[in-house]
């Protein structure tokens, strides 16, 4: 398939969406989601189809966690970053403690069974669709795969935010009882599992260039060693079954053993290349996501850039985790850690992952010292509130000066330094002691050619290896879309999601800095956050359901 020939049938499939018009209720139910032909019209023909499961790519997977909204990411609602825009539906209600069932931003309920609905119509119909061609005949089966992968990420994502959820495997009508009770998170998982091995079945290993981006077999292995990893951690697993996390323990060490992907030479870039052994899973082809990718450079450059908006500001909170390159902690002895010049000899991970006072950037030097400039800390509304920006989420070649430049930005939803510190997270849990796999895999991350970290310290003990791997996992995914979850369901969130600091540089001479650190906010967090609340219109639809505790 091209890809013309994949716009093509996107574009025609919107255009029969445009073109609809349904006035009953049971002649909706008749049609297609797609709206304009009936259901068995569009899988009666083989372009459609394909133009029904490029809609599902873009409505079921889209941006996924990295914009939730174009304001902001879940990394500024997290002790990882602040957003300096208190937006009604960004940041503000997942660090005032203002989340509620009729409040939640980022609530997914009712487009996530709208997709599971797409899933369900596409597996229903899918082996009638008639294949005419050589590429068609070869093409179906894989296509059969990604609707059961649709259909079980879906279903991960439900699991992710409120836990266990109603199970919906075929196409309901309206003449059905639809007051269905949530199933137990057990059950979804073991829902998500079945529908990942059928998947498997039909899913490649790789795909050509032209469709690069597209689901394969070690991105559904990945997904079900996260939903394993999940169901293993203490939100759900609060008697610490160790063979739940052996489960995800296997599941991961399949995906290694796949001897597919590897760690990527530069840390700096992965996000920003198309083409990388590490990544398992990103947004589909490139074009689709250039708006996008606008906004994204927009929202995050600095204001010194072109007008950048600053949205999301690193914490002192995370600088402070970054270890000194001799891999000790900034407040352990020996580190040569210098209050008076903070940002020296850090983790190589660090400079890649920040833009700090005195930063080159895209040849400039953005400067964060009270009275700096644009870029100065609380010079204006887009200036930094913490001290610092991002740089890992940007290509350093996007600009928005003069002529516009998008640069590379994919979403990559999957990468193998999450499968190895998965690994190591579930092996650890799931033994007495830290075997030398743990240190090797911990290790391996650190060892990444342009990060060259020192090894972990050896002799650690089952809960020393704990803290380690919280930490590692929080350094090398910093700034993606995963402390938010992680520290849910670690239930560490009282602990941790709570005072957030910048840095106040000043310069009372002109060769000279002073270094203090501030409360930039105090926020709320109750146990109750460790799951999103089902929205309130969904519990006096459902009679059925049964809400979280606490909301």
């Amino acid at each position: 398939m091209t890809n013309k020939r994949y716009y093509s049938s996107l574009l025609a499939i919107c255009l029969i969406i445009a073109a609809s018009a349904c006035t009953k209720i049971n002649d909706y139910l008749d049609k297609a989601e797609s709206g304009g032909v009936t259901e068995q019209a569009l899988f009666a023909d083989y372009v459609q189809v394909e133009g029904y499961l490029a809609n599902m790519y873009a409505t079921t997977i889209g941006a996924g966690d990295w914009m939730p909204q174009t304001t902001f990411t879940y990394a500024a609602a997290s002790d990882d970053a602040k957003c300096p825009y208190n937006f009604s539906y960004g940041t503000i209600n997942y660090n005032n403690g203002t989340l509620s069932p009729t409040n939640n931003p980022i609530d997914i309920w009712n487009g996530a069974y709208q997709n599971i609905r797409k899933a369900n119509t596409f597996l229903k119909y899918i082996d009638n669709v008639p294949a005419k061609t050589a590429i068609q005949i070869d093409s179906k089966p894989r296509m059969k795969g990604e609707g059961f992968f649709m259909r079980a990420w879906c279903y991960a994502e439900l699991m992710k935010r409120y836990g266990g959820v109603p199970l919906i495997d075929r196409v309901l009508s309206i003449d059905e009882n639809l007051n269905i009770p949530r199933n137990t998170v057990a059950e979804v998982v073991d829902f998500i599992a079945k529908d990942i091995d059928s998947a498997l079945v039909y899913l490649p290993l790789s795909y050509p260039a032209v469709n690069l981006g597209r689901i394969t077999k070690g991105a559904a292995m990945m997904l079900k060693a996260r939903v394993y990893l999940y169901a293993a951690s203490p939100l759900h697993n609060p008697t610490n079954n160790r063979d739940l996390w052996k489960r995800a323990a296997d599941a991961h060490k399949a995906v290694m053993d796949l001897k597919v992907y590897t760690l990527d030479d530069n840390y700096k870039t992965v996000l920003h290349v198309r083409n990388s052994a590490e990544i398992i899973m990103q947004s589909t082809i490139n074009q689709v996501w250039q708006v996008v990718a606008q906004d994204w450079v927009r929202h995050t450059e600095p204001p010194s850039q072109g007008g950048g908006w600053g949205n999301l500001q690193p914490s002192q909170n995370l600088v402070d985790e970054f270890e000194m390159a001799n891999g000790k902690m900034i407040t352990e002895s020996g580190s040569g850690y210098d209050a008076n010049n903070p940002y020296a000899g850090r983790d190589p991970r660090f400079a890649q992952s920040i833009i700090y006072n005195g930063s080159k950037w895209a040849g400039a030097t953005i400067n964060t010292f009270v009275g700096a400039g644009v870029d100065g800390l609380n010079t204006n509304t887009a200036s930094t509130q913490t001290g610092y920006y991002t740089a890992k989420l940007l290509d350093e070649n996007a600009t928005l000066i003069t002529s516009y430049r998008p640069g590379n930005h994919y979403w990559v939803f999957m990468r193998y330094a999450e499968t190895l510190l998965g690994y190591a997270e579930a092996l650890n849990e799931s033994s007495d002691a830290p075997p030398q796999e743990v240190y090797d895999v911990l290790n391996l991350v650190r060892d990444r050619k342009n990060v060259k970290m020192p090894p972990v310290p050896a002799g650690l003990s089952k809960d020393e290896m704990r803290l380690r791997i919280r930490h590692e996992r929080r350094i090398e995914l910093c700034m993606e879309p995963h402390r938010f979850w992680d520290v849910r369901r670690w239930r560490i969130g009282q602990e941790v999601f709570k005072d957030i600091y910048g840095m106040r540089i000043t310069k009372p001479t002109s060769t000279t800095f002073k270094y203090e650190k501030f409360l930039v906010e105090a926020r709320t967090y109750r146990p109750a956050f460790d799951l999103f609340p089902i929205p309130q219109g969904e519990m006096e639809r459902n009679k059925a359901l049964v809400q979280n505790p606490g909301y």
